[in-house]
Parts: structure tokens; C-alpha cells; sequence
């Protein structure tokens, strides 16, 4: 099982034991979907003033597998954007996609782990593995949280391409050029929660913006293949 301190706090959100505090600002509600088009939308609630935190589960409750969950979310200052798991009883990998206006999703940034001294994996506005891709403009973007050897896959192949655990990955897969069609590999069920850094709600109840992808568009048009 992964852990942190955080982890002891935030897992009695969704019924874990601890001592109860305050809700997440967004609890996943029936199944938040593996797709960009049923991507879930959190939704303001009263009193929120931004999407800090995310709490959900991967599970086999609604007849098929559930190894993916995927979110909306609005990054409204990238350079300060920070995403990391609270807890998980799962091994947790994390991607952020792009999104275009006729709803199709392009992969940005992917992480297993942030350090050789942590299992957990931690995103940024910006890859580590020399495929420059960065997170320039504000806007709406969709995040997934899966397992540990589930990966994204578009029609010709895997998006990302991980050469390291650690490193923050562009898309430099087979398929990083095309967009997300589904997922393969083995996944695991299990809780999470996640916090959010200069994060709010989607502005819109809609696929987000062109051009989010900044100087990553470039990159990945580049980007350098590894075996």
C-alpha cells in the first residue's frame, strides 16, 4: 500500500479510518470515465474557491473494470501547478491531456514516480525527459489517475514512452501524435485521493480550449524515440 501523512488525513474522506475533517472539494460521483468524452466535470460546490483536492475509487461496482478515472480540472497558473496523490491502495501513475474542441485528447505529461525515494507520482507544468513539453496557458485540461502498468493508447500505439519512473514524461510514445482511443495493460482497484496546486473547476461544462499545449505542441512533433 501507498502512503503518506496526507494519506492519514485525506483517506477518512471517503470512509477509511482517521479522525473526520471537511470533504474534498470534488468526491468522484458514480464513475468518473476512462474516455475524454465522459471525462468527469466536478462542479462548484458552495463556499469552494478552487479544486485543491479529488477523492474517488477504482472499482469493479459497475459491471466492468474500472482501472481509469479521468477528470476535468482548470490550471490557472501553470507555473504553480502541482498534482499528487494524498493516498492510494493502489500503485498510482498520473497523465494530463490536452483537449481540443471537438473533444478528442492529446497526451501532455505522465508520471509513475517522483523519486527513486517515492513510489508516488507527482506532475508539473513541464516534462523532465528532454521532450521540452510545458503547460504554458491557463484553460481546461483532463487529468487520469491509474495504475501501475495501465497506459494510454491511441490507433498506433502507447502515447508515453517511460525510459525512467521517475521522469515527468511527454508524450514520446508510438501514439503521442494521435489522440487517446482507450487503455491497455493490467490494473488494480483501490481508493484515492489527490490534492491540486493553482487548480480550479473547469470554467465551462466542455472539452477546453486549443493552444493549452504551448511549446509541448513543437515538442511533440519532435519528440525523441526511445526502446
Amino acid at each position: 500500500m501507498k502512503t503518506n501523512t496526507f494519506g492519514v488525513v485525506l483517506c477518512a474522506l471517503i470512509g477509511c479510518a482517521g479522525v473526520a475533517i471537511a470533504g474534498p472539494d470534488w468526491l468522484e460521483s458514480g464513475d468518473a470515465g476512462s474516455s475524454i468524452r465522459n471525462a468527469q466535470i466536478p462542479t462548484r460546490p458552495v463556499g469552494a474557491e478552487g479544486l485543491l483536492s479529488i477523492s474517488g475509487a477504482l472499482s469493479n461496482a459497475f459491471d466492468a473494470p474500472d482501472y481509469e478515472d479521468l477528470y476535468f480540472i482548470r490550471i490557472t497558473n501553470p507555473a504553480n501547478f502541482v498534482i499528487r496523490p494524498a493516498f492510494a491502495d493502489f500503485d498510482p501513475v498520473l497523465y494530463l491531456f490536452n483537449v481540443t474542441l471537438n473533444g478528442e485528447g492529446y497526451g501532455l505529461l505522465g508520471n509513475d514516480n517522483e523519486s527513486n525515494m517515492s513510489n508516488m507520482p507527482k506532475l508539473r507544468n513541464m516534462s523532465t525527459d528532454g521532450t521540452q513539453v510545458i503547460v504554458q496557458y491557463p484553460g481546461d485540461y483532463v487529468l487520469a489517475v491509474t495504475t501501475a502498468g495501465r497506459f494510454p493508447v491511441s490507433r498506433t500505439g502507447a502515447i508515453f514512452n517511460f525510459a525512467s519512473d521517475t521522469e515527468i514524461s511527454g508524450p514520446d510514445g508510438p501514439g503521442g501524435i494521435n489522440p487517446l482511443e482507450g487503455w491497455q495493460g493490467s490494473g488494480r482497484t483501490g481508493r484515492y485521493g489527490f490534492t491540486l496546486e493553482a487548480t480550479d473547476f473547469p470554467a465551462t461544462p466542455a472539452p477546453g480550449a486549443l493552444g493549452v499545449l504551448g511549446v509541448g505542441l513543437a515538442a511533440a512533433a519532435t519528440r525523441r524515440r526511445r526502446a
